[in-house]
């Protein structure tokens, strides 16, 4: 039996030499443009050396700190208010010069106002004379019921004579009875008579006691109210509240001043205090208590924070300051300076010095050095910042070396190739 077509070898099928390389070519194209893209995506910018700042990472003690302007002021200022509207008739006194407590300082004039306070007092003055007069009239009454009395209690002792001289008489049928009578009903008419009135002087006399009382107390009252009214006519008269130096004092004739205005200063020279404006941003982190400096003629002049006001306008609220130490001499009324305030107590940190880098990276990343003529971008964390360091919380190590200057030119790159 012949098997030759079912004993047939079935050959298996094997890649050409053609497909082979065909293959390979593929691959090695891939893999080419791999790493070319990745050389693309490396972007390298070159730069010379001179064109650029490098500062280095640092560790030391980091200090929360901002600057704010300040004034130094007197620690102790009062203000001199009008305490009636009017016009300036007349100044009796130059600004900057030393004024003792109660000196003239000016006088207003205010027609209208001193004619109604006249007018006033005049009212016054006419109700407390009639009170007086009443009082007069009372214990003029009073006297004549007295009086009466006195006159009562003489004709009843005369009376009292001649009846206890008749009772005897009559007793021993001297005088008739008819006679007697008339002396008994007589004494009974003046004893009587004198009881009356006695009782009426008692009541006359407390209610009088309480009607002067009265009187006396609403005349204490007017008066007090006169009083008032002087002293408003008085209030035209501006005097110095206080002793002390004079200052932001220049009014001129016929001004015109409404009430409670302020028309000067005293400082009564017991010192003297900082007062300055802080953004609103900080106004959580401001307490009394927090320290603050400034350089005056090349000493540092130490400050405290005593008062912080949280009324905010326009967009900053006001702190005072006063000085830890001796003021110099040299300090004046209204010098501008500039306060570095203390936010936070110094701690060790990896710093950072400010730079124009900080415009174009906004502080998310800087160009480190590597040692090898290259700076590569490298992302950081800052923490809080004062005015000379950013505080460094991730990113960088002590030592490290950055570009520090602008990023304008090559924020888009991520390798920077230094030409020496």
């Amino acid at each position: 039996m012949n098997q030759t077509g079912m004993d047939k070898k079935i050959e298996k099928k094997t890649w050409s030499q053609k497909k082979m390389l065909t293959l390979a070519g593929i691959i090695f194209v891939l893999i080419l443009s791999f790493f070319g893209l990745q050389v693309f995506n490396k972007k390298i910018y070159k730069v010379e050396a001179s064109k650029i700042s490098v500062k280095k990472a640092f560790e030391g003690d980091f200090q929360d700190v901002i600057l704010i302007d300040g004034d130094v002021e007197p620690i102790n200022l009062v203000l001199v208010n009008t305490l009636e509207g009017g016009t300036v008739e007349e100044v009796f006194i130059e600004n900057g010069v030393y004024v003792e407590k109660g000196t003239p300082l000016l006088r207003l004039s205010n027609p209208s106002a001193t004619l109604g306070y006249m007018n006033q007092e005049t009212a016054i003055v006419e109700q407390i004379n009639n009170l007086r007069s009443l009082k007069l009239s009372l214990e003029k009454d009073q006297r004549d019921l007295k009086e009466s009395l006195i006159d009562s209690e003489n004709s009843l002792a005369e009376v009292q004579r001649n009846y206890k001289v008749d009772s005897v008489l009559f007793s021993k049928d001297i005088i008739a009875k008819n006679d007697f009578v008339d002396r008994q009903e007589s004494y009974k008419y003046f004893k009587s008579k004198r009881d009356f009135m006695k009782t009426n002087v008692v009541k006359s006399t407390q209610d009088n006691l309480i009607q002067i009382d009265q009187i006396n107390t609403s005349i204490s009252l007017m008066q007090r109210n006169l009083n008032l009214i002087r002293e408003n006519i008085e209030k035209l008269l501006v005097k110095a509240p206080t002793s002390g130096m004079l200052s932001s004092f220049d009014p001129d004739i016929g001004e015109s001043y409404s009430k409670n205005q302020t028309v000067a200063k005293i400082d009564v020279q017991s010192g003297f205090k900082v007062k300055g404006l802080v953004d609103e941003y900080y106004l959580s982190s401001v307490k009394p208590g927090q320290l603050a400096n400034f350089s005056f003629n090349g000493e540092l002049l130490n400050l405290k924070v005593n008062k912080v006001f949280p009324e905010v306008k326009n967009r900053k609220f006001e702190i005072e300051l006063v000085f830890k130490n001796e003021v110099p001499k040299d300090i004046t009324i209204g010098q501008s300076v500039q306060v570095r305030l203390e936010l936070s107590k110094s701690k060790k940190s990896i710093m950072i010095p400010r730079g124009n880098y900080f415009q174009a990276s906004g502080g998310q990343y800087v160009f480190v050095l590597d040692g090898k003529g290259e700076a590569h971008k490298r992302y950081i964390k800052l923490g809080n910042q004062n005015p000379s360091f950013y505080q460094v919380l991730e990113g960088l190590s002590a030592n490290e070396e950055f570009i520090s200057s602008s990023y304008d030119d090559f924020k888009n790159y991520e390798s920077i190739k230094i030409n020496q």
